[in-house]
This record gives C-alpha cells, sequence and structure tokens, in this order.
C-alpha cells in the first residue's frame, strides 16, 4: 500500500467518524433539543405525532450530514476539487433519459434478493427486527404522513444523501487512489455494515445483510459507469419504497423479468467496472469497511482513532505537496 492509497484510505475512514462527532458538537451548539424519534415510534402514532416525528427526523439528519460535509467540502477544496461535479451531481455529458434508465436497471438487477427475503419473512418467521421497523411496518400506510415519514427515513431524503455521501464522496475519493473495483467493495461493506438496524444475530437480518451488500455493489458499479450519482440515486430511492406483499411479488416478478432480458449488458457492465482489478485489495478495503463500521458504533474511543486517521491523511496529502489534483478519468 503506497502513500497515496493510504491517504485516501485514513481520509475517508477519519471523515466517517469524526463526521458523527461534528454532528453531535453541532447539536449541543444550536438551540436544539430533540430525541430521535425512532425511540419513540410505535403502530398507534396519530398522525400528528407522525408530522413531529418527521420533522424531528429531517432536523437530525440535516444536521448528521452537515458534521461530515463540514468535512468533506473543505478536504474536497484542498484537493482542488470544486462544484457539484466533485460529488457526482452531474449528467456527466449523458441524457437524463439514460440516467434514469441505468439507475432502474440497477435497482432491477439487484433488489430482486432483498424482495425475496422480505416476502420469505412474510411465509416464515426469520426473526425479529428492530423495533422501529417493525412498527412502521405495522402501523397504517392509508395516509399521507407515513408516506412523509417514510419519504425522509427511507426512499426520498435519506436515498440522496447516503448516496451523496457514500457513493459521492467515500466511493469517488477511494477510487481515484485504488481504482473502481476496491473503491466499490470497500464502500459497499462500510454502507451495510453502518446500518446498524440489521446487525442482530437472526436469520432475517443475515439474510437482510447480504441482500444489501448485493444492492450497494450494484449502486457502486453503475456510479463507477456512468461517474453520475443519479442513477445510483434513482435505484436507491426505488428499492427503498415500502411496499405491501402485492407490490413486493409485482415488483419480483418484474425485477426477474428485467434480469433475464438484461443479463448480458449486466455481465458486461460488471465486468468492465472490475477488468484488471486486484481481487486481493478489494478483499482488504472490504474487511477493513464492514469491521470499523461495526466497531464505531461502540464506545467513545472511535472518534480519538478516527481524528488520529484524519490527521494522518492530511499529513500524508500534505507530504505529496501540490500533487493533489483527481485524476482526469475521475472529473
Amino acid at each position: 500500500m503506497n502513500a497515496r492509497r493510504a491517504a485516501a484510505l485514513l481520509e475517508v475512514l477519519g471523515v466517517y467518524v469524526t463526521g458523527q462527532y461534528v454532528s453531535a458538537v453541532l447539536t449541543s451548539a444550536l438551540p436544539l433539543r430533540i430525541e430521535n424519534p425512532l425511540l419513540h415510534i410505535n403502530a398507534q402514532m396519530t398522525n400528528a405525532e407522525l408530522l413531529s416525528a418527521s420533522r424531528d427526523l429531517f432536523i437530525i439528519l440535516v444536521v448528521q450530514y452537515a458534521g461530515w460535509f463540514a468535512l468533506i467540502i473543505p478536504l474536497n477544496w484542498w484537493h482542488r476539487r470544486a462544484g457539484p461535479a466533485a460529488y457526482g451531481l452531474t449528467r456527466a455529458g449523458k441524457t437524463w433519459r439514460a440516467l434514469l434508465a441505468a439507475g432502474a436497471a440497477a435497482a432491477a438487477f439487484a433488489a430482486w434478493p432483498e424482495i425475496s427475503v422480505e416476502l420469505l419473512d412474510r411465509v416464515y418467521d426469520l426473526g425479529p427486527t428492530a423495533p422501529w421497523r417493525q412498527a412502521l411496518f405495522d402501523m397504517s400506510w392509508r395516509r399521507w404522513e407515513f408516506w412523509l415519514f417514510a419519504g425522509i427515513l427511507s426512499y426520498a431524503f435519506v436515498a440522496f444523501m447516503e448516496e451523496l455521501f457514500f457513493r459521492g464522496y467515500c466511493q469517488r475519493r477511494l477510487a481515484e487512489d485504488w481504482g473502481d473495483g476496491p473503491a466499490i467493495c470497500g464502500t459497499a461493506c462500510l454502507f451495510v455494515f453502518a446500518h446498524g438496524q440489521y446487525l442482530l444475530l437472526n436469520a432475517y437480518n443475515v439474510a437482510l445483510l447480504a441482500s444489501l451488500l448485493v444492492l450497494a455493489l450494484a449502486m457502486g458499479v453503475v456510479f463507477a459507469r456512468t461517474r453520475s450519482l443519479w442513477p445510483s440515486f434513482v435505484a436507491h430511492a426505488l428499492i427503498n419504497v415500502p411496499m405491501t406483499a402485492f407490490w413486493q411479488m409485482l415488483s419480483l416478478a418484474g425485477c426477474l423479468l428485467a434480469t433475464a432480458l438484461l443479463w448480458s449488458r449486466g455481465v458486461a457492465a460488471i465486468k468492465r467496472v472490475f477488468s484488471r482489478v486486484s481481487w486481493t485489495w478489494c478483499a482488504v478495503l472490504s474487511t477493513i469497511g464492514a469491521v470499523y463500521a461495526v466497531l464505531s458504533q461502540y464506545g467513545s474511543v472511535a472518534v480519538y482513532v478516527a481524528a488520529v486517521l484524519l490527521g494522518l491523511a492530511v499529513a500524508l496529502e500534505a507530504m505529496r505537496g501540490g500533487d493533489r489534483t483527481a485524476p482526469s478519468s475521475l472529473l
């Protein structure tokens, strides 16, 4: 591992945890006394309570991502990256139709394992999920207040912000010095195991983690192929839309049909992204991403470790002097 690669990896790992600490500082500095509404979600919530929970959740998420981007924006500026394109917010010379089609294809190609797990769980109980997820499954969906809350939590706001952070920053930063293959694998594992609600040891959550990894890899591949964040956001949004059993079965049939029709193109895209890749480095970054995401959820010592990692990354970058411009293939 050379200094460039070490700096990229340390920077991403450092930002991931240090940004959460910055979010906590922002929360304490602002006149906000908001408790995480997911701690109090229940199936009997009234419309007014759901609206209040939506407001609180939105504020918490804005502050959370503000903490990350308070670090990322200066780092990108230092790396001489600026503007929306530095975060993947570009069409990259492609039409909107092509980008939307790529996102829909990625969702169809990778969503069927997750839908299959959910349908199987309806027939045979695979194990409990996080209490707030179960409460959302049990409450009435026939009200716009539910869809507002779900939009903030899953298929709209969070889908966009997660793609902006994990693909637009983490994957892109790693790809600059590691190449697309290891960057996709490392970011996918960091993304998957950052979802603490699935870190429960039972068949349901283990199967969901595996299916979520497939989805994360697919979103990474479509981002690498298009160099645009919009297809991965479309895929993420489609996958996160809450569905009843009927719509899940219909979606599963559509995904399987689309996978059969698009199989050769999908495999060709994957082969192109992972051509001449080091599978050893893919495995190393995958392991680091998964272990780091899990360990960072336990203990305050993670903040100090992350700060040291980020400091080392900046020091290594400073030693490189003026050679901080991103490769032209990623601009």
